[in-house]
């Protein structure tokens, strides 16, 4: 019995094993790194007339965090064409104060849009309460971008947006995580997985040609592709879904959008992305994952199925990217407890190995596509914070498949207690809480 044991998990791990072995593979040989910009290259592109944005700051219990990001982020970008939208709810006092007070010192650049009810309701619901703002003002903006309210922008992002070109439909920025300590754990696994993602993960699914997913932050959206999602599909962002942006991002690609992955280097090489703090506590940790996973593996999934990749035409050369991406994206619900079953029986196969019989050959193979997993993600992590933090990395996996462990479980009971409509389960919006960094007077 434990014989078989050990074959299933090692076919399934073996399965996720080949599968990144592959996304390393088209890595490695399509040379897919940041594109170094010079600093003649940066001026000739801040010569370029600008592109209005508007930035859309959905701000739920936000007091803490909302005023030190407005004004650092006014002070630090390099652009002036844009406007800030901020989302904020009759019922937080707070938030809706700070807000009308960068309203009354920036006129120019930032407008208050106040929901029709209290919170917390979705982030879905209050964006498309700020889109509504903005169709209805006299700013008419080329892109609208998602941001949180604890987001450090790279002060070249907008001017790469409006230099990009005028028919693209949706662009994605990498997310890294702000540096911390070595010391914490858990805000140390997020530097581990967005480097990997963001350095690996979305460049390759970018020259495969699969559909780029929406970080939830750093995205921007033309105002004619969600014209025509509003006109397609009745709404614009999903309010009955925990990842509205991985969503549309979603629906953007069925319809055939133009999608575009900026990882680029700014004149002192730094990649421009947006930087934030993540959970550096464990539940919270878990609470974000969850939300991540219920949204991305199971409420899109129960929508919009194969989204037609099955059903229309079959599994054609056509559609295979946009298969293989929803692939990946739904793996993590039977990947991540495979691995951790799979911590749990090892101890006792290196105690008795004679248990292991056939499958000591494939035992052997997934240590061995393993190591090279937790070599990438050290190199990742390394180019970004350092040797130290990507030593840290080999550790930090046992924690990090932990907590995506324990989010997938929790994001399966959690969806299918919860209270089910016609056409979907109902599930409160559960946000984590943010900090932003201090750099200094505004």
């Amino acid at each position: 019995m434990l014989e078989i044991s050990y074959i299933i998990l090692g076919a399934l791990f073996l399965l996720g094993a080949f599968d990144d072995l592959f996304m390393d593979i088209v890595h490695w040989g399509k040379r897919l790194r940041p594109l170094k910009i010079s600093s003649e290259r940066w001026k000739i592109l801040r010569r370029f007339p600008e592109k209005r944005l508007a930035i859309m700051i959905p701000a739920w219990q936000e007091s803490s965090v909302l005023e030190a990001m407005v004004k650092t982020n006014l002070r630090r970008i390099r652009y002036q064409n844009y406007k800030w939208f901020i989302g904020v709810y009759p019922n937080d006092p707070d938030t809706l104060r700070i807000a009308v007070d960068l309203r009354t010192k920036y006129p120019e650049k930032v407008e208050v849009v106040v929901t029709d009810r209290g919170g917390p309701t979705s982030k879905a619901h209050c964006l498309n309460h700020i889109y509504r703002k903005i169709e209805g003002s006299g700013f008419c903006p080329d892109f609208l971008a998602i941001h949180d309210a604890e987001d450090v922008i790279h002060p070249d992002a907008f001017t790469a947006v409006s230099a990009s070109g005028k028919d693209h439909d949706f662009i994605q920025f990498p997310i890294f995580s702000l540096p911390v300590p070595v010391t914490e754990w858990v805000s140390g696994t997020y530097l581990d997985e967005f480097a990997e993602i963001h350095l690996r993960e979305i460049p390759v699914r970018k020259v495969l040609g699969m559909p780029i997913p929406s970080a939830g932050v750093g995205t921007f959206f033309s105002r004619e592709i969600l014209k025509k999602i509003k006109e397609r599909y009745g709404y614009v962002f999903d309010e009955g879904n925990l990842t509205e942006d991985y969503e549309i991002s979603l629906r953007i690609a069925r319809l055939g959008g133009k999608q575009e992955f900026l990882l680029i280097r700014d004149e002192k090489g730094e990649v421009v992305a947006t930087r934030e703090y993540f959970p550096h506590e464990f539940k919270r940790s878990v609470r974000q994952k969850t939300r991540w996973s219920t949204g991305i593996a199971l409420q899109t999934t129960a929508r919009w199925k194969a989204f037609g990749t099955l059903s229309r035409g079959g599994l054609s050369l056509r559609n295979i990217p946009l298969w293989y991406g929803l692939f990946r994206d739904r793996k993590s619900l039977w990947s991540n407890p495979t691995l951790a079953v799979a911590w749990g029986l090892l101890p006792l196969g290196i105690l008795n190995p004679s248990s292991l019989g056939a499958s000591a050959v494939l035992l052997k193979v997934n240590l061995a596509l393993f190591l090279i997993r937790l070599i990438q993600r050290a190199r990742f992590c390394t180019q970004l914070y350092g040797w130290r933090h990507g030593l840290m990395s080999f550790p930090r996996v046992l924690l990090s498949n932990l907590i995506n462990t324990m989010a997938g479980f929790k994001a399966i009971f959690q969806y299918f207690s919860a209270p089910r409509t016609k056409s979907r389960r109902e599930i409160v919006w559960d946000k984590t809480d943010h900090r932003f960094p201090d750099l200094g007077a505004a």
